[in-house]
């Protein structure tokens, strides 16, 4: 609830917010800071929807003009100098998240000054007012992962005079406004999503012109430069007049012409024509990118694209991890609704992997990985601890077990990269899938970005990929992977396996056994089975899943007689009169016979003097 909290601190302040994506600064409100509110009530949904978004404050709606110093300063100290030379007061004062530079963004009160996207006279900043947006302090920076803090928290000056001249364009006849804001920033945000479609890595940079807007992006040259990425208005794409321009000062780029055309020629040699920039003419298009491979690096032989005879007669068979359960180089679901046991699964199979003790006393280990990275941001660290600590599995903390919840710092995406070298030999478990996903479960679009970078995990050395994920409420008394997988069908599409299941009787959660059944058989065949969990979170397999058929309870009643064991558990209830219902439950359980606590307190009321069962 940091984050929210940030959030919640700048509507008080009086400042319009938005929420930008985990550790981005792409906005994911549709209209960008022109969706930026103060209404509480609003932006309480957005943090509690996604509490690691980021806080972006909306300049021009916040009465805000501010300065942002992006070269030239060494320290804090080094701000007084700069502050006296430029006859600027102190005023509120944050630090960026870049790094190792030393960023500041000076935030003065403005209402009513226009930006010109000018940057300082010295070229040290730039000023935003009327249009754009800052982040707020809290807010992590996408490149270092640091996060942006307040460096002075007195209250905000005026604007000054040397300060609001520079945002008058008539004080220079050159800066002639050929296109409005409004146009300008739709032509930005269709650049953000130009950016992220393509995957090109944005950076910490934007810049309003008068014909147009640019943003900073890390240039598809880059690994050529040798020199590093750069600072980050170093390289720029942009629209301008309605077409797309490049530049990127790297000495490299320069003397290889690299300029505008050249883009445009890299793009339509690798990805084709797809995409019409906003207001070109007709014959300008530019492809829809995925990857941006060098020029140099191109194949000469359509046939390189495919994988080789030799390749399809050494392919390796179908692996697992548990037989019959998890299979290796791949991404298996466990589905089910809220509150029926997902998360004591997944402890489960990582108890299984890391001990070789078999998975519900009944699926074998044949690999063991090096570790678990156990990644579940829905539960604080005392409740998973406990659980942890319950099932037996504290020693392998730190050594073999690695896992993160709500209480640990900062947010962790699948893309970070200081979480590759965690990855290879490791299996992945995401408690649940929904926090990782950037975007709209519905969306197509944007669950095949977070397969994407599932995949990515499984390339980078992981052994295998589990991911929770809920199902949709009413879903019936049917499993099938359309039901049971919430969101896009493309979800259920990008697995190797999905392991549905919920609880026989949820009326009685505790004593319930959980039914599973295996709705996406691609590469192996599975019998549907039941489990029941016992007080120290292990789950144990009843009967044998190899001879013994079981169903699915229905939701709306409870069926008669499901195993033909009825009489027989009456029996025993009748010789044991004096055990109360949860009690004769575990006894019945313990002669191979499954009834909860409910099913036992009804029956229990249709025995009548002289042991005659009524029926119900």
């Amino acid at each position: 609830m940091r984050l929210m909290e940030i959030a919640l601190d700048c509507i008080r302040r009086g400042w319009h917010v938005f929420p930008c994506w985990p550790k981005s600064k792409k906005p994911m409100t549709e209209r960008g800071f022109k969706d930026a509110t103060t209404d509480e009530e609003i932006v309480r949904a957005w943090w509690e929807k996604t509490p690691d978004a980021n806080v972006a404050i909306a300049t021009g709606a916040s009465g805000l003009c501010v300065v942002d110093i992006d070269h030239g300063l060494e320290s804090a100290d080094s701000l007084d100098g700069w502050l006296a030379a430029h006859g600027l007061p102190y005023t509120y004062a944050v630090r960026t998240g870049r790094r190792p530079e030393f960023g500041v963004q000076l935030y003065y009160s403005g209402e009513g000054l226009k930006s010109t996207g000018w940057r300082l006279e010295d070229g040290s900043g730039d000023i935003r007012c009327s249009t754009g947006y800052v982040m707020a302090a809290g807010s992590i920076h996408p490149d270092s992962g640091e996060a942006y803090e307040v460096l002075c928290n007195d209250a905000l000056s005026p604007v000054p005079d040397s300060v609001r001249s520079l945002t008058t364009r008539a004080n220079d006849p050159s800066m002639v406004t050929t296109v409005d804001d409004d146009t300008a920033d739709d032509w930005k945000t269709w650049l953000l999503e130009y950016m992220d479609r393509n995957k090109l890595e944005a950076r910490d940079y934007e810049k309003r012109v008068s014909n147009g807007y640019w943003l900073g992006v890390h240039c598809p040259w880059e690994a050529q430069h040798g020199s590093g990425a750069g600072a980050e208005s170093s390289t720029v794409l942009g629209i301008l007049d309605g077409k797309i321009a490049f530049e990127c000062s790297h000495g490299t780029c320069k003397a290889n012409k690299r300029d505008t055309a050249a883009f445009k020629q890299l793009m339509t040699l690798m990805h084709g024509e797809a995409e019409r920039e906003p207001g070109a003419e007709p014959e300008i298009v530019l492809g829809s990118m995925t990857h941006l491979p060098m020029p140099n690096a191109l194949s000469t032989d359509w046939r390189e694209l495919f994988h080789t005879k030799d390749e399809a007669l050494h392919a390796p068979p179908v692996t697992f991890l548990i037989d019959g359960f998890l299979q290796r180089e791949g991404v298996t679901a466990i589905a089910g609704p809220v509150r029926e046991r997902k998360s004591l699964i997944a402890l489960n199979l990582a108890h299984a992997l890391l001990t070789g003790e078999k998975l519900f006393d009944h699926f074998a280990v044949v690999k063991r990985p090096e570790r678990v990275l156990y990644l579940c941001p829905e539960v604080s660290l005392g409740p998973f601890t406990d659980r942890l600590k319950k099932i037996g599995l504290l020693d392998c903390v730190g050594e073999t077990l690695f896992y993160r919840t709500l209480s640990s710092d900062g947010s962790l995406t699948l893309n970070a990269p200081e979480l590759r070298p965690a990855l290879p030999g490791s299996v992945v478990i995401l408690d649940t899938a929904i926090r990782f996903l950037e975007g709209d479960e519905n969306s197509s679009k944007d669950v095949r970005a977070f397969a994407d970078s599932i995949f990515a995990l499984l390339r980078d050395g992981a052994e295998s990929v589990v991911m929770l994920h809920h199902s949709p409420k009413d879903s019936g008394d049917s499993m099938t992977l359309e039901n049971a997988m919430r969101g896009s069908g493309d979800m259920g599409a990008f697995l190797a396996c999905c392991w549905g299941t919920r609880l026989q009787d949820p009326t009685h959660p505790y004593e319930s056994a959980s039914f599973m059944s295996n709705l996406k058989q691609r590469d192996f065949e599975s019998k549907d089975f039941e489990a029941t969990c016992t007080p120290d979170c292990r789950m144990h397999v009843v009967g044998d899943p190899d001879t013994q058929s079981v169903t699915l309870q229905g939701r709306k009643g409870f069926r008669g007689n499901k195993d033909g064991k009825d009489d027989a558990a009456i029996a025993i209830m009748k010789a044991n009169p004096m055990l109360k219902n949860p009690g004769l439950s575990r006894l019945l359980l313990d002669h191979g016979i499954e009834r909860s606590p409910e099913w036992v307190r009804r029956h229990r009321l249709g025995l009548l003097p002289g042991n005659q069962l009524v029926a119900t």
